[in-house]
This record gives structure tokens, C-alpha cells and sequence, in this order.
């Protein structure tokens, strides 16, 4: 049978793939999962200020899964009638872009891989994933999932009629593609699929010039290398101070309320599961309004990650 793999264009937003993929993985134990503590991450997080020059690009968003500007466009043919797709940033034909991915109680996606892997926060609804190999993973909002591509799954969302649709914001690395299992077998990965929750995580502490209580968790991935995910935990009532990134940002809000102010725009007030994109090298400060829980912070680096204090003399144009 001949394999259908349909890459996305942003002018169709996303009649997304007329095939798909999701992810098959095998038992994991939080202890031996392929992210890489956080040891001491002031050392991953490297400030390097010497020789960069910002330029501010494309403007910073944010959007909530519920905004009315979303466009929610049928998924492949192979899922459910019900299941829904949105691109929120970027062009679904090219690497880096972020979907919102809505499955109705109750229904499932049958066996069906990616090619690229997908860095995941489920951000409503409880979601069940069954990787190739492994036992099955429980999702609940907030938790953060990591899926190799080219690993086979199948989804559930769990529940009945009435209850929260599953939401899931999907980070993608590579073009936007799913491919159904009966159509192609999956390659398999080297990598196993695996999920983490805040309370998992391995939180050292943040560059020198950031708040006290500052943590960061690397999730997945090598910080000095490309596509790395990490939590960035604030206290309440802290503030980091005005600085800026060489990657962009992809980011969603775990918990408390923060507001972030980037150069020449005003304000951004996140909520928890905001989705918020910050571009490369656009000075921005962020404060944890508090007063009492603390935010965690989801962001997907496309880039190494870096942290650039723009008080030391580096100064991005005004």
C-alpha cells in the first residue's frame, strides 16, 4: 500500500496530514529517563554576553486554547470525526512549529507515528498513551511528555460525555506529519518515549543574576545543543530582570500567574496553559505575581540555551 505523508502549509493552516503519527515507546522509569538533570543548570544555561548582538524580530503572543481567534480545523481522516488541530505559531510544512491538538472524551487515535519528535504539555483533560513497547502513560494537565519520532501509539482521551476535552499543545521539530501504522509500519527510535510532572523534576539553580528561589529542570535534551526542553520555577512575587535569548521561545504556563513585558510591547499576563512565543533576542524581564503559588514555566528552546542580562553592558538597540 502506498504511504501517504502529507506535509502542512500555513495557507491550509492545517488539514493537517492525510496521514498520521502519534508515538510507541517502552516502560520507563522516571529515575533512568533520557532528560538530563539539572546539575547545577547555571552551568547549562550558559550567560554569554560577549559578541551577541540582538535584533528584535517578530512581536511576542500569547493565546489560550479557548481564544476565539484559533482557527480548529478537522484532523486526519484516520482520527476521530470529533478530533480537532490549530496551529498556534510558526508553518506546520517547516521544522518548529507548535499545534494545539483536542480529542474529545472518550475517543481514541489508533496506531500511528511521527517523524519528528514531539515535546508535549497536556493542557486540559486526562490523556492516556500507549508507546510501542512500554507500558501506558498517564497524562493529567500540566504534565509534560516527550515522544520520540518515528516510536508507533495509540491515544486515548479518557472520560465521557460532558467531561474537558483532552487539549494537548505539541511542540513539533521537524515538519508536520502523521502517518497511520496500517499505512506504513514505524521506524522505531532509539529513545523511549517518557512523561514528567514539576514534582519529578530536578530543579539547580538559575544564572546569578536571576531571583532567589529561581529553579530550572532540564527536561529533555542537551541545553547546550539544539531543542532542549526545560520548567523554569519563580517564587512568588520575583522577578527576573531584563534580558533576552539567542533562541526563540515556545512556552506554556504550569501554574501561577505571570506577566511578562517585552521591549516595545505592552504587557502579557499568562495564566495557567497559556501559550506564550517569545522571539530570539527580544529583551523581555518576567515577574511571578504571587502572592502565594509559584510559576512554572514550560519553554522549548529551538537554539542552546542561554540567558543574556542585558544590565552588564550587552544592551540590545533601544
Amino acid at each position: 500500500m502506498k504511504t501517504t505523508k502529507i506535509l502542512v502549509s500555513k495557507s491550509i493552516c492545517l488539514m493537517l496530514l492525510a496521514s498520521a503519527a502519534l508515538i510507541s515507546c517502552t516502560d520507563i522509569d522516571v529515575t533512568e529517563s533520557s532528560y538530563k538533570a539539572a546539575n547545577g543548570a547555571d552551568n547549562a544555561v550558559a550567560q554569554r554576553a560577549s559578541g551577541l548582538v540582538a535584533v528584535t524580530g517578530d512581536p511576542a503572543f500569547t493565546h489560550d486554547p479557548d481564544d476565539p481567534d484559533l482557527a480548529w480545523l478537522p484532523c486526519p481522516e484516520f482520527m476521530p470525526e470529533s478530533c480537532e488541530m490549530t496551529v498556534i505559531q510558526g508553518d506546520p510544512s517547516e521544522p518548529n512549529a507548535d499545534l494545539f491538538f483536542k480529542l474529545q472524551p472518550g475517543t481514541t487515535v489508533d496506531h500511528h507515528w511521527h517523524t519528528s519528535d514531539e515535546r508535549m504539555v497536556l493542557v486540559s483533560g486526562r490523556m492516556e498513551v500507549d508507546y510501542e513497547g512500554q507500558d501506558p502513560v498517564l497524562l493529567e494537565p500540566g504534565t509534560y511528555a516527550y515522544g520520540p519520532g518515528g516510536l508507533a501509539h495509540v491515544t486515548h482521551c479518557l472520560g465521557e460525555e460532558g467531561d474537558d476535552p483532552c487539549i494537548l499543545f505539541i511542540a513539533f521539530e521537524e515538519p508536520v506529519d502523521a502517518i497511520p501504522v496500517a499505512e506504513a509500519a514505524a521506524p522505531g527510535s532509539d529513545e523511549q518515549a517518557f512523561i514528567l510532572t514539576a514534582d519529578e523534576v530536578m530543579f539547580g539553580d538559575c544564572p546569578p543574576f536571576m531571583p532567589a528561589g529561581c529553579g530550572l529542570g532540564v527536561l529533555q535534551g542537551n541545553p547546550e545543543e539544539h531543542n532542549a526542553d526545560v520548567f523554569l520555577r519563580l517564587a512568588p512575587d520575583s522577578k527576573i530582570p531584563m534580558h533576552w535569548h539567542t533562541s526563540a521561545e515556545r512556552m506554556v504556563l504550569i501554574s501561577g500567574q505571570m506577566r511578562v513585558n517585552y521591549q516595545g510591547q505592552p504587557p502579557v499576563v499568562l495564566h495557567p496553559f497559556t501559550y506564550a512565543y517569545g522571539p530570539a533576542k527580544l529583551p523581555h524581564d518576567a515577574v511571578c505575581k504571587g502572592p502565594e503559588e509559584e510559576c512554572i514555566l514550560f519553554i522549548a528552546f529551538e537554539e542552546p540555551v542561554d540567558a543574556i542580562d542585558i544590565r552588564g553592558g550587552n544592551l540590545p538597540h533601544r
